[in-house]
């Protein structure tokens, strides 16, 4: 009988161990790229190049493209004084330099100096589709080397690789923004933040500020990260002494950032007093006082003759009840300045613009979004909350305080504004590293021959979570990357089919429009018509106006009239170059020779485009009531609101009446009509076709995306002439 000899293993056990944690991570790095490409696989199918994503990297390309062409310092110089600027927000301009974060566009253009270095026919546009698997590494090694380092090896390796399946948005190829640029440099600063408190790491909290600046400088999220420390800070003279240490420390995490806050005039100095920057002096302040109480706590001759000074715990959690009622106070009465997205993810929704409101991710989270997006990883996530409270309560842990705070504090976010996900997401896959650990620690250390029933139920259970993580990494989670196709190839619609009207629309504006033409459409593609159609425009996905947001809100929803108006006086825009943009999705019913206007119910599907964002958004922000039809499909418990076409004054708001007389220009002269079909199945409206008084159709763009039903995509170019001359 052959004896495998297992002593070699056992005596390196730790050193096999981190073999295969290393192992997993590099596969998991590999898994999670491919996944990631999936955009660029489905633009290579349908015979396109690799595409941005979405639509607020295409600001981002513009301003790297300046650089990459200008010079780096040309950053500075893209305020409203630079006539080039005009092609946004018109007539104003923006200042990127207050609007933007410079990350982004600086990290695109320096790594493409060496990736062209390698490839020298790569072009910027092409490497920025890139960069976001970068970004994904990046984060990847952050939470790997951060759930090493709180718990070990295998725990990292689970992380990593849970991390790596999740659905990321943020990190698709092509979704070159602020967001997935802070995800990369946020999770290095956390594990660097962890190294130094553990380890009173000079080197590591110096990192740690290094991180957290390049954060500030890609994603303003990073205030969650500060706000976090700020409480453990605050905490920590409640668990242990305050040492010289912790104010060493601090001060090397904080320098970095301060004066990357100060420099970077997206932020500015007033940013360390009026807003979340203020949590930078208030920890020392924090720390300070809980340092003077200890000391003070340990005058014997004045504690004798004032005994409450023996009670330096309670004075400083008084203390700490103060700073917190005061805080709470500033941001509601806006002492304290936080943009309206913060204050709605944390939970005072009811102070901010309805501007935010009205954006589909700033929404509340729905409770299934959390297992849709995280599955076993977030129910055991939430149940070690205990564990670290535990552990905080009786252990005095400071990182357990860290990680428990600070994935309590990002889940309440989340629940509160869905824009959280992505990081929650891997947050939470670095978090569920922790029930790994809990559940292998004494099979790691004392082996499986002692309680080995205990110690096989442990290992039972991790392998049935694994299971269960990596099933729905195949069934769930890599399906949805696989449907991830560029907005622009799909036109903006939520099927994964070639549909180029917005391609060939914008091919037009920037070919056959003059340079001086105004292009006004709603907010959402406001940066494709400015930089892929090189045209002027008056809103876009910066949402930095919302004056000018809520004017032309009114005007989409107003007359025609009241929309030239605006367009001419209140825009300037030239009125023999002005151009409005509609996009819609229809239906054609060739047996009946109806045209269905969107938005659309197919069954429990709906598609829509502006006619549903004017109800769900445009009206709401002109402050007017959107008449609304309530539908409910037969043997179905959902309803749908829907425009009521039947409406007259719908029929004449300006966006409206455009969307709807393009019903009749493509398919009019087939003898279709339009007609509405949810009031009356069997015998739908017919909705009259509008006398456009000012805008006349200039340019349609049409796509076929179904057949059976026939459902077509339709992008209207409308051109304004003076009135009296339609």
């Amino acid at each position: 009988m052959v004896r495998v000899n297992l002593e070699p293993l056992r005596r390196h056990k730790s050193l096999v161990i981190t073999c295969v944690s290393l192992a997993v991570l590099i596969i998991a790095l590999a898994v999670g790229v491919y996944l990631r490409m999936y955009p660029i696989f489905i633009a290579e199918r349908w015979g396109y190049g690799p595409t941005l994503q979405e639509l607020d990297p295409y600001s981002e390309y513009w301003v790297a493209e300046k650089l990459l062409t200008k010079g780096l310092g040309y950053y500075l110089q893209l305020t409203p004084q630079n006539p080039e600027t005009h092609i946004f927000w018109y007539p104003w301009g923006r200042d990127f330099t207050r609007s933007s974060l410079p990350m982004v566009p600086y990290f695109s253009v320096i790594t493409y100096y060496i990736a062209h270095a390698f490839s020298p026919s790569l072009t910027l546009y092409t490497w920025m589709v890139y960069v976001p698997l970068l970004f994904f590494i990046m984060s990847t090694l952050g939470i790997y080397f951060t759930a090493r380092e709180l718990w070990g090896d295998i725990p990292a390796a689970i992380s990593a690789l849970t991390g790596s399946l999740m659905f990321i948005s943020r990190h698709l190829a092509g979704f070159t923004v602020k967001y997935s640029a802070g995800l990369a440099f946020l999770f290095p600063a956390i594990y660097f933040h962890v190294r130094a408190w553990k380890r009173d790491s000079r080197v590591s909290a110096l990192l740690t500020g290094i991180f957290l600046a390049l954060t500030a400088a890609s994603w303003a999220g990073f205030n969650i990260l500060l706000g976090i420390i700020f409480l453990m800070i605050s905490l920590l003279p409640l668990l242990r002494k305050v040492r010289k240490e912790d104010f060493i420390i601090l001060a090397l995490e904080m320098i970095p950032l301060t004066l990357a806050l100060v420099t970077i005039p997206f932020y500015g100095w007033q940013y360390l007093i009026k807003s979340v920057g203020v949590l930078i002096p208030a920890s020392f302040l924090m720390l300070g006082i809980g340092c003077g109480l200890q000391k003070l706590a340990e005058k014997r001759e004045l504690v004798i003759s004032m005994p409450f000074f023996k009670r330096t715990r309670l004075l400083y959690t008084l203390i700490l009840i103060l700073v917190g009622v005061v805080g709470i106070g500033g941001l509601i009465s806006g002492v304290i300045h936080v943009k309206g997205k913060a204050l709605a993810a944390l939970g005072l929704s009811g102070v901010v613009h309805v501007l935010v409101s009205t954006v589909q991710e700033y929404a509340p989270a729905r409770p299934d979004a959390f297992i849709q997006f995280q599955g076993a990883a977030v129910v055991v996530s939430l149940l070690m909350l205990i564990y670290f409270a535990y552990r905080v309560i009786m252990k005095k842990d400071l990182l357990d305080l860290f990680v428990g705070a600070l994935y309590l504090l990002s889940f309440y976010a989340t629940v509160n504004l869905s824009y959280f996900f992505p990081y929650l997401n891997y947050l939470t896959a670095l978090v569920s590293g922790s029930f790994i650990y809990v559940m292998l620690k004494k099979v790691m250390a004392e082996g499986v021959r002692k309680d080995w029933f205990i110690s096989m139920f442990s290992i039972l259970i991790v392998a049935l979570y694994v299971t269960a993580v990596v099933g729905q990494g195949v069934t769930g989670w890599a399906k949805t990357y696989e449907y991830q196709a560029p907005m622009l190839l799909t036109s903006g619609i939520s099927l994964a089919v070639d549909a180029p009207a917005w391609q060939d629309t914008l091919k037009w504006l920037r070919n056959d429009t003059s340079d001086n033409s105004v292009v006004i459409s709603w907010w959402d593609y406001g940066y494709w018509i400015s930089v892929l159609g090189n045209r002027t425009t008056v809103a876009d996905g910066a949402t930095l106006n919302a004056t000018q947001i809520e004017l032309l809100a009114k005007a989409l929803t107003g007359s025609e009239e009241e929309a030239y108006i605006t367009f001419t006086q209140k825009f300037k825009a030239d009125p023999n170059n002005l151009y409005l943009v509609a996009y819609e999705v229809y239906m054609v019913d060739e047996r009946n020779g109806y045209v269905y206007v969107g938005p659309l119910v197919l069954g429990n599907y709906y598609l829509g485009a502006d006619a549903a964002k004017g109800i769900a958004a445009i009206y709401r922000i002109a402050n007017r009531t959107p008449p609304i039809y309530q539908y409910q499909p037969p043997q179905s418990r959902i309803a749908y609101s829907l425009p009521d076409w039947t409406n007259e004054t719908l029929q004449e708001a300006t966006l409206f009446k455009i969307i709807l007389k393009t019903a009749y220009v493509v398919w009019g002269d087939q003898g279709f009509k339009a007609a509405f079909p949810y009031k009356n199945p069997y015998r739908p409206d017919i909705l009259p076709e509008p006398n456009m008084t000012i805008f006349q159709p200039a340019q349609i763009s049409v796509s076929k995306v179904l057949s059976n039903p026939n459902i077509y995509v339709v992008v209207s170019v409308y051109k304004a002439v003076s009135p009296g001359e339609s």
